[in-house]
């Protein structure tokens, strides 16, 4: 019986890990621009602490790869909760970021037409040139623009047929 109890468990804390490994993968490729913990300084500390918490359930888990500890002797039979509570800070951290990112399509209307990674892409970087790439996705036939005086203003624009149409 209690074999039983400890397999479901052992089966629902593996779920819910790979759940949180997934969301944690995301969240950890965005946290760490320097940009973006700028931007977002509270939910970058919360991230830092959730971060520093993960870490430590996956060092302590590599040390002793058994699943039966890992997930039910660990830390007092407590590790299942301890990842509930570690998704439920990641989800904050991702809606937090999804409002965020939502503020700027607001004030630009055409960050609709690319994608949250695209978006952060280009909002995480201190390099006005990060939104080439993007730039058929938000105008259309307007491929390239080109920078001028130190990137500080666009003097140029491209299209995909290479036409090139200078600004005054």
């Amino acid at each position: 019986m209690q074999w039983e109890a400890d397999l479901n468990l052992i089966s629902d804390c593996i779920d819910l890990w790979m759940i949180v490994q997934r969301k944690w993968m995301y969240l950890e490729g965005i946290f760490a621009s320097e940009d973006i913990r700028i931007q977002l300084p509270e939910e970058a500390k919360k991230f830092t602490k959730t971060d520093t918490n993960y870490k430590a359930i996956m060092t302590k888990t590599a040390q002793l790869p058994n699943a039966l500890q890992a997930c039910v002797k660990a830390e007092g039979g407590k590790r299942f909760d301890e990842l509930k509570g570690i998704s439920f800070e990641l989800d904050r951290c991702q809606k937090s970021l999804t409002n965020y990112l939502d503020s700027k399509k607001f004030i630009s209307p055409r960050f609709y037409f690319i994608s949250d990674e695209d978006l952060l892409q280009i909002l995480g970087s201190s390099d006005v040139t990060a939104i080439q790439p993007h730039m058929l996705k938000l105008f259309d036939n307007c491929k390239k623009l080109t920078f001028g005086q130190g990137n500080k203003i666009i003097t140029h624009m491209s299209s995909d047929e290479e036409e090139t149409y200078q600004f005054e």
